[in-house]
């Protein structure tokens, strides 16, 4: 029997950062954010905090800021602060060379699926809308680019998987194929990762075996959703785990790779918010942002 695959880049209980930044996570960083991303273990990462004197003493901007950016360089109440921070290693059952051979195993598999279209299988999660904000002048618009299709568990090439991945198709793959919710389904596809995440493209031959019984989004569908929704700047954990809350990739970002959050609920306070959604910390984003590192 083939032992089943798990995905090592998001794996949990590995490594902690006390870093503010990464508070939203309970100071816990996946391999792929410490390995792979920053490559910080075990030499540490070097950085420099922003400050202001008012946002310290809680008293108000007076230029209305509610965080240190960028912008905030010229002014007189700003400061930086010089860090070395250190990510500690955390798992209790192996010490981290043999965490690390283990580590090393799982990429020469995911190096041995690269450039070829390989084998899929499962049962569909969700599927949603992948969004992308376009980003001129400060100001943002969003713009349906496909639908990402969710499995929790499944095959890959022949291979137990038992982690969420995930399926990019265009609009008119899925006005072709209807997929949705319950779908049993087996299809050919290239694999790509995705800040961690493992994701499907160029997809093919496609084969379903049980049909759901859930409604199939369609692109004039989330067209309409779009014209109410909301951009989010902070990316609430709860909003991240609700299927009405979208990540979307910035582009025109003058300062590199960057996210944000589209309600397409059109919901402006998370807080006031209907729905209530556990945590999902494969979705959430993991960043070094606000402060400006160096190697």
């Amino acid at each position: 029997m083939i032992s089943p695959r798990h995905n090592l880049y998001k794996q949990r209980n590995i490594f902690r950062c006390v870093h503010d930044i990464h508070q939203h996570f309970m100071d816990e960083m996946s391999p792929y954010h410490i390995l792979i991303q920053r490559k910080c273990y075990p030499s540490g990462c070097l950085y420099f905090q922003w400050k202001c004197r008012l946002l310290a003493k809680r008293k108000k901007c007076f230029r209305n800021f509610e965080k240190v950016g960028r912008e905030c360089f010229n002014c007189r109440y700003f400061y930086e602060e010089k860090i070395h921070q250190y990510p500690e290693f955390v798992n209790n059952e192996l010490d981290f060379s043999e965490y690390h051979e283990s580590f090393e195993e799982f990429e020469m598999w995911i190096a041995s699926l690269r450039n070829k279209r390989v084998n899929v299988e499962g049962t569909v999660n969700f599927v949603s809308p992948e969004l992308v904000l376009h980003k001129i002048n400060d100001i943002a618009s969003v713009r349906f680019s496909g639908f990402l299709i969710r499995f929790q568990t499944g095959y890959i090439d022949n291979v137990p998987f038992e982690d969420p991945f995930y399926l990019r198709i265009s609009a008119l793959t899925q006005q072709q194929l209807a997929i949705r919710q319950g779908d049993e389904m087996d299809f050919k596809a290239q694999l790509e990762i995705d800040r961690g995440r493992f994701r499907f493209i160029k997809s093919g031959s496609f084969l379903f075996y049980n049909r759901g019984t859930s409604d199939h989004p369609q692109k004039k569908d989330i067209l309409e959703r779009i014209r109410c929704s909301i951009i989010h700047t902070k990316q609430n954990p709860g909003c991240l785990s609700c299927r009405n809350g979208v990540l979307a990739d910035i582009k025109g970002d003058t300062y590199g790779p960057s996210r944000a959050l589209v309600c397409l609920e059109g919901v402006s306070i998370p807080a006031h918010c209907s729905k209530k959604i556990a945590i999902d910390k494969d979705d959430l984003e993991e960043t070094c942002g606000n402060s400006d590192w160096r190697s």
